[in-house]
């Protein structure tokens, strides 16, 4: 009966429009294929998105599915995230509000302490954008303003497992489906001398992805003394291309205010975009059920041209520079007393973490960092499960040219349900 409450509850929030919402708004989301989201868990971002040397009983880890073996539970975890953020440039600032979907995934031992899967689905990337640009019409007193606006991004399912080699030693392996859809408009008004009524033109861009994905893991722990661990870990994500079908044609706004659509430029052409090789490494000392403290560092390698190309070299593909890129994040988790009876607020897990990533986009020679502190805490619930919240305020790019500056606020809300199942009963 246990088990069907619980499938009750996550049907439900999944189905909330809320859920459903477009969140991560951006500018910069305009480039590529979006904003691209890591793998962490809400446990994982309250210590600055670190997590590929830092085992848990009580949390499915994402970061290294070689960590998977210290799932011995079988354990749903299902987060949403919010945010605040505020744009600006030289000129001007807006701030905008947005939610929605973080991950839902599920873990289950085929072992008990050898070999534990993982089946999962989160956003890879997110797209979700709209600004205006104004440009001189070249030998006129005319200036064109042109909005620009996408939504979209790239989602993943994913299949992970991990196997304990030895004592000390186990890998894993990550296989993940990606598939989405980016969609982009821009909208062309004129303004300037001898402009009178117009009807405003732009161009609608749709791409569908889809493609595989895997990554590797390693972990090795040792124990120091009974209740002390060191633990190393590794990552490697394979990269490679997603592939992609991109249709483009030409809009007009009619007298009536009404869309009308154009002539075909592109019909499903199809293409690629690279995703970068990543390489990542961990370490972390545990007290156990007391202290953990891990620092993650990260390359992602990329082609310096990674972006959209049609597999026909007569169409214009997308001119963007990218550049290869490092992240760092040093995180702290402390129990004051996971056993004490008499105190809920010291059986609590509180966190603290710092991150700081480059991005790997480069705007007019330009490049840009992403710097976040953060913060949050499990709440124990009935049994083994928790609700998890994780907040952010983080800083992104500057006011400087052609770059915008972001301030923003995150909150994730996490559950985290532990239980025991697939048990053979012993007595009816």
């Amino acid at each position: 009966m246990r088990r069907v409450k619980w499938m009750m509850i996550i049907a439900a929030f999944l189905s909330c429009k809320f859920v459903l919402a477009q969140h991560s708004y951006s500018p910069y989301s305009a480039i590529g294929i979006g904003d691209l989201n890591d793998m962490s868990l809400s446990n994982n971002a309250a210590m600055g998105s670190v997590g590929i040397a830092s085992p848990s009983v009580w949390h499915i880890n994402n970061m290294n599915p070689a960590l998977l073996v210290y799932n011995s539970l079988t354990v749903f975890e299902i987060g949403v995230e919010a945010e605040n953020r505020t744009v600006s440039n030289s000129f001007n600032s807006v701030k905008v509000g947005s939610g929605g979907f973080k991950y839902l995934t599920f873990a289950f031992p085929i072992i008990n302490g050898k070999w534990t899967s993982n089946i999962g689905l989160m956003p890879y990337s997110s797209v979700n954008y709209s600004f205006s640009a104004r440009e001189d019409v070249p030998g006129t007193n005319v200036d064109a303003l042109i909005d620009f606006e996408g939504s979209g991004g790239i989602n993943q399912v994913y299949f992970s497992n991990g196997y304990r080699l030895t004592k000390e030693l186990s890998v894993g392996l990550r296989m993940s489906y990606l598939f989405g859809l980016v969609e982009s408009r821009n909208t062309t008004f004129l303004e300037g001398e001898g402009i009178t009524q117009q009807f405003p033109t732009g161009v609608y861009e749709k791409t569908n992805y889809s493609s595989f994905d895997f990554g590797l893991g390693v972990s090795y722990s040792k124990r120091i003394t009974d209740n002390d661990l060191l633990n190393f870990g590794a990552i490697y994500d394979l990269g490679g291309d997603i592939n992609g079908k991109r249709s483009e044609r030409l809009e007009v706004e009619s007298s009536t205010g009404a869309t009308v659509k154009g002539d075909t430029l592109i019909d499903r052409a199809t293409g690629y975009y690279h995703l970068p090789t990543k390489l990542g490494i961990g370490f972390s000392w545990q007290k156990l059920n007391k202290l953990s403290i891990g620092i993650d560092i990260k390359r992602s390698f990329w082609n310096k041209t990674a972006g959209f190309t049609f597999d026909d070299p007569s169409l214009p593909g997308d001119s963007e520079e990218y550049r290869s890129t490092w992240t760092v994040g040093l995180g702290f988790e402390i129990t004051p007393k996971y056993n004490d009876v008499n105190s809920y607020i010291k059986r609590i897990k509180y966190r603290l973490g710092l991150d700081f990533k480059q991005e790997p986009y480069v705007i007019s020679g330009k490049t840009l960092n992403n710097f976040g502190i953060n913060f949050g805490w499990s709440l124990p619930v009935k049994g083994v499960s928790a609700v998890n919240m994780a907040f952010k305020y983080g800083q992104r790019g500057a006011t400087d040219g052609t770059l915008v500056k972001e301030q923003y606020f995150k909150f994730v809300l996490g559950a985290t349900i532990n239980d025991r199942w697939f048990v053979r009963r012993k007595y009816n």
